[in-house]
């Protein structure tokens, strides 16, 4: 069955991909990340914009238009993002872009974007930076410091008052860092080791050893990681792991690819996500292309959606017609949840507690 639904799927989106005259197709683009580290959430996402053109197809179109979609690989790339930019801008002449999937290159999009009149919506990326630059773009996935903050509370409640924090030196894990930290300071706890490896790193014996002298020390009583998405976070685990440091995990926002990579030093650790996806949706995806469902999947699904609506009820494929629509939004309900504006190109909704156990992501009771 599961072969059987893939098939289907790709039927549907190889037919919104077929030759027609250009006035009878509507071209959307994505820019994700599709190969090395952070392809999963690239993956996931792709999968969830093939479903949604798919399904759009499926239902006669948009405005009498089928839905063809161009996607790109930045390879979480600045540069390489800016290069399927122009691709899908100037060469193809798309207007709607789903992406990017993390900070760095998105960021890199912004100027771009405006210049062009391009409509850009992330399904992964978490910085405000990116949403509040200018009317054209937005996020299906909430700001990242707003788990960080509650990640703090959590921690907090679970009776830690000193901990290690590993964060990274990347911008939205660099935002999900200070997050962190102001909301634990704010509650009376305190941040005795803060390590920020780079995210390239593959050698972090200093920042091990500073986390390990603390616990010989009794001076702190958890663990927290905000490197989510960057695999610099695990080596660090490991490293842990290998000096026998045995003590309560905390994060936001794991993925399985990481999970896995940890090689089992993320073995109970609680966290917080923003992957909330439908079930009805989760289980559609998994017959779909027969694996789990992985972050931004569901708010790819439903960035192409929101965009499908806007045109539909503005009866408009003008992008800052469809700009303005998309910003007068109070509130979405997709299939990653409901999601609810802040007015500046931004959508919050609710999250999930979740544990590592047996290598595998399960509901936090």
């Amino acid at each position: 069955m599961k072969t059987l639904a893939a098939i289907m799927v790709l039927l549907l989106v190889l037919a919104s991909c077929s030759s027609t005259t250009p006035s009878d197709t509507l071209t959307l683009g994505s820019i994700l990340i599709l190969s090395g580290e952070g392809s999963a959430w690239g993956a996931a996402e792709q999968h969830g914009i093939d479903m949604a053109v798919a399904e759009i197809n499926a239902q006669g179109g948009i405005l009498g238009k089928r839905v063809n979609v161009i996607h790109q690989d930045d390879v979480a790339d600045a540069k390489k993002a800016l290069s399927a930019f122009g691709h899908l801008v100037d060469t193809q002449g798309v207007k709607f872009i789903i992406g990017t999937t993390w900070s760095r290159s998105g960021l890199a999009l912004v100027d771009p974007a405006k210049d062009k009149g391009v409509v850009m919506i992330s399904p992964s990326l978490g910085v405000k930076d990116f949403n509040e630059a200018h009317e054209l773009m937005f996020n299906t996935w909430p700001h990242d410091f707003i788990l960080s903050r509650v990640l703090a509370d959590h921690v907090f409640a679970k009776g830690h008052r000193n901990v290690a924090l590993i964060g990274a030196q990347e911008v939205w894990v660099k935002d999900q860092t200070t997050a962190f930290v102001e909301r634990f300071e704010e509650l009376g706890g305190s941040i005795v080791v803060l390590v920020e490896p780079l995210p390239t790193d593959t050698v972090v014996s200093t920042e091990v050893l500073k986390i390990v002298d603390a616990h010989k020390r009794g001076a702190i009583d958890a663990i927290v990681s905000t490197t989510d998405g960057v695999l610099v976070g695990t080596l660090v685990a490991k490293g842990l792991v290998a000096h026998k440091v045995k003590l309560p995990l905390y994060s936001i926002t794991i993925d399985q690819a990481t999970i896995d990579a940890a090689d089992g030093a993320y073995e109970g650790m609680e966290f917080l996500t923003s992957l909330t996806p439908d079930p009805a949706f989760e289980a559609r995806y998994n017959d779909a292309f027969g694996i789990p469902i992985d972050i931004g999947a569901d708010s790819a699904y439903d960035a192409v959606m929101m965009l499908a609506e806007s045109m539909r009820a503005t009866k408009s494929t003008d992008t800052h017609v469809v700009a303005t629509h998309l910003r007068a939004l109070k509130n979405y309900d997709g299939m990653s949840g409901t999601l609810v504006s802040d007015s500046k190109g931004g959508f919050t909704k609710d999250f999930a507690f979740k544990k590592i156990v047996d290598g595998k992501a399960i509901d936090l009771a």
